[in-house]
């Protein structure tokens, strides 16, 4: 298995210096489950319609990890908690998970929440969570 690379900060450090991106959650959440650096991810969902320092749709960021060779599966079974918060505590240690909350994603990878609500206790709702899976 490919060692993970990453980290929030230093994600974050080449979205705002040399991409001038803000509002990347998605950008960050495909970046760290398809394990490719941000620029690679910035621009497979560049290619899938997301707008410079704007959110991004489910359907594009769903498309733009196909396209790098994953799928996403729902998995309600999968009880992370009610609260990005809870899901720091409770994410399972293997495994790549997407947590859908209202306006934001947040990505989990083998147990790691990489995310700026990693370094805080946000009190946002899971909506829905979906496993990344190799194809």
């Amino acid at each position: 298995m490919k060692e993970h690379k990453h980290n929030f900060s230093k994600l974050r450090h080449v979205a705002t210096t040399y991409y001038k991106e803000t509002n990347c959650c998605t950008v960050v959440a495909v970046a760290v489950a398809a394990n490719i650096g941000f620029g690679k991810a910035y621009h497979a969902m560049k290619r899938e319609g997301r707008k410079d320092r704007r959110g991004a749709y489910f359907a594009q960021y769903k498309t733009a990890l196909s396209k790098l060779g994953y799928s996403l599966e729902r998995r309600d079974d999968v009880f992370m908690g009610k609260t990005l918060s809870t899901a720091k505590r409770l994410a399972p240690k293997v495994g790549t998970f997407l947590l859908h909350t209202r306006g934001h994603v947040t990505c989990v990878r083998d147990g790691e929440m990489v995310d700026w609500a990693a370094d805080n206790s946000s009190r946002k709702r899971i909506i829905s969570i979906h496993q990344v899976i190799k194809k």
